[in-house]
């Protein structure tokens, strides 16, 4: 343990009463997970590194809240894990309630933690990359089930695994982004088929999501202001319109599908503060918003999608819709009417 550390930690807890550990890690510019494990023995245990097993376990927990965040946007989402798999390096939680995709190749560290709040205890497990990055957390709720926490306690925590801080730095992948490629990649964008598709395309063209983007303004996108954004997202709650909100880092995305109705401004967050679904913004960190579209066998498929300074994805928001089903004519002639544009002519959509 570095006791230094954790000496720095308490004094500026007692600074900053309420600063929470994500930043604190910050402000001593240190990783979070090193910052968690100045409290091993503490309230907090690590686990054993066999991700996918506790993956596949993790419907016995009941009913929990699952957050997933990146470094401008927090996606917190209750419900059960369900329809569990695991392939390799990727897993799928493809249930109602808690949707996710999993890539665990740069899945490290593991936490149990115990904290009393308000007379309350929370108890959440905590995983974290290569970098000491936060990957995703897991909270108990009321309604979890105790007996399922105590057995994936029991079968994941090893106290005899050391914690080793070191971290290898998140390398951001360096893309050619050759312009000359230009006309050849809208062409094949025009031919996609599924929208799974398009990390295919890019991967091909070794193009960043937000080059590509750039790319292909006027034709398939088209830059809005975060206002724009914004005024939408209030007009999908005032319509009751089900929408999905993904938000992930490189080593998972979760998926939220419904409506949204409680919609809040804090300083420069935007927030989601409804029964089952939380969502914390940073709107002063969008440095770039765009409409998207996509050709599908199941016609166009839009969808919203923000960046921040650095050319990072931080959210993407469609209409809620299946493969097979077409996108709702509703959304996309919402989305198009931020745009200015008259509705695009597509027999096929509903």
């Amino acid at each position: 343990m570095n006791d230094t550390l954790k000496q720095k930690w308490e004094t500026l807890k007692t600074e900053i009463p309420n600063l929470r550990i994500r930043d604190a890690a910050k402000h001593l510019n240190v990783s979070e997970a090193e910052l968690l494990a100045t409290r091993i023995g503490n309230g907090v245990k690590t686990l054993k590194p066999n991700f996918a097993e506790f993956l596949l376990e993790t419907p016995k927990l009941g009913h929990v809240m699952a957050l997933t965040r990146n470094e401008s946007c927090v996606h917190e989402r209750k419900g059960t894990y369900s329809n569990l798999s695991v392939n390799g390096q990727t897993a799928l939680a493809v249930g109602e309630d808690i949707d996710l995709r999993i890539f665990l190749k740069d899945w490290k560290f593991g936490f149990y933690v115990e904290e009393t709040k308000n007379d309350s205890m929370t108890k959440s497990f905590q995983f974290f990359d290569l970098s000491g990055e936060a990957v995703h957390k897991i909270y108990n709720t009321e309604q979890s089930s105790e007996e399922g926490w105590e057995t994936l306690k029991s079968t994941f925590v090893d106290e005899n695994i050391r914690f080793s801080n070191e971290f290898v730095a998140r390398q951001r992948k360096i893309e050619s982004n050759d312009k000359n490629l230009i006309p050849k990649f809208i062409e094949d964008w025009s031919q996609l088929e599924d929208t799974h598709d398009f990390f295919t395309l890019l991967r091909k063209y070794d193009y960043s999501r937000e080059f590509s983007l750039q790319a292909a303004e006027g034709k398939f996108s088209y830059r809005i202001a975060t206002n724009d954004f914004l005024e939408l997202l209030h007009k999908v709650s005032k319509m009751d319109l089900e929408i999905m909100i993904f938000v992930g880092n490189p080593s998972i995305i979760q998926i939220h599908t419904g409506k949204i109705k409680n919609l809040q401004i804090m300083g420069p967050w935007f927030n989601v503060l409804d029964p089952i679904f939380n969502l914390h913004l940073r709107t002063d960190q969008i440095e770039t918003s765009y409409v998207v579209n996509k050709p599908t066998r199941d016609g166009i498929v839009t969808s919203i999608e923000l960046f921040d300074k650095d050319g990072t994805l931080i959210l993407q928001m469609f209409g809620k819709r299946k493969p097979g089903i077409p996108q709702s004519k509703i959304w996309f002639e919402l989305v198009h009417d931020v745009i200015g544009r008259e509705t695009i002519s597509n027999p096929s959509l509903i």
